[in-house]
């Protein structure tokens, strides 16, 4: 698929229930296209890139209730904003510019 945003900013929630992760990428981009999240709680990811679920509902990893319950509030309007400022860090030239600053360049 040459363009899966599209499709990503048509959906009425994006859920990822993952063991684990690194760097959420699709959590990333389904916030950019507007689409409200649910997402496991998994080691190394979502938490940080959801701000500790301040920009998106995090669940427990393996409780089908509660994904349940978070995908039934989300699809019943309570879904959370994204401050359009917390995502200006995943952006390409925030990123470069960060690592350009680490290694003093």
């Amino acid at each position: 698929m040459e363009n899966p945003y599209a499709y990503m900013a048509k959906a009425s929630v994006f859920v990822l229930s993952s063991l684990w992760e690194g760097l959420s990428t699709v959590l990333i981009e389904s916030m950019a296209v507007g689409t409200p999240v649910v997402s496991t709680n998994c080691p190394n990811g979502p938490e940080e890139v959801l701000d500790h679920g301040k920009y998106g509902e995090l669940v427990s990893v393996g409780n089908t209730e509660e994904m349940a319950e978070a995908i039934l509030r989300v699809l019943s309007g309570e879904a959370k904003s994204v401050d359009s400022d917390w995502l200006k860090q995943f952006q390409l030239e925030t990123a470069t510019q960060k690592y350009l600053d680490v290694l003093k360049l």
